[in-house]
């Protein structure tokens, strides 16, 4: 996995792994109090967030976009949408696709660390060779995962004992 780019990576494993720990600054969600995902408007982009959060929010989707999305899939890609939650709902805990949703690829940025013992794991699933392979990662506060919408690839939230913070930032390709 690790010789292809991040494009190629997507196109055969539907994820790649990055890391943006920058990004913790930038967002500094410590300031906020989010809601659960159980309590929070489902993908609520812009509605139960503050002002100053949709900003940073922006400002991350931005800086991904033109650092990971248009060098490989062009200056034509839009951002659609950021959501962000702390904790892991119960329709994510199962392999599941979105490729219904408006969008093409999104990226899971972790704000918090996740730990075998804790749970909280991202785990993904592809079709190799006729034969279904899995990966699972326990993140780290600044993780950063590409994932693909396309048929073919599924993915699942671990749930987990802790708080969890994760935003998601969307893109057509």
């Amino acid at each position: 996995m690790s010789n292809l780019n991040i494009k190629q990576q997507i196109e055969q494993y539907g994820f790649y792994e990055l890391s943006e720990p920058d990004l913790l600054d930038i967002l500094s969600l410590d300031n906020y109090k989010l809601l659960n995902t159980e309590e929070r408007s489902r993908d609520n982009d812009e509605i139960d967030l503050p002002e100053k959060l949709n900003y940073s929010l922006k400002v991350a989707s931005q800086y991904i976009k033109t650092k990971y999305v248009d060098p490989h899939w062009g200056d034509d890609s839009k951002f659609v949408k950021y959501t962000v939650w702390d904790g892991v709902d119960r329709d994510n805990q199962g392999w599941h696709t979105d490729m219904f949703e408006q969008y093409d690829i999104f990226f899971l940025f972790y704000y918090d660390n996740t730990a075998k013992e804790t749970g909280g794991a991202i785990q993904f699933k592809w079709k190799e060779n006729g034969i279904f392979e899995e990966k699972s990662f326990q993140p780290l506060s600044g993780s950063l995962f590409c994932v693909s919408n396309a048929r073919g690839f599924w993915h699942r939230a671990e749930s987990t004992k802790i708080q969890r913070r994760v935003v998601s930032f969307d893109y057509t390709i």
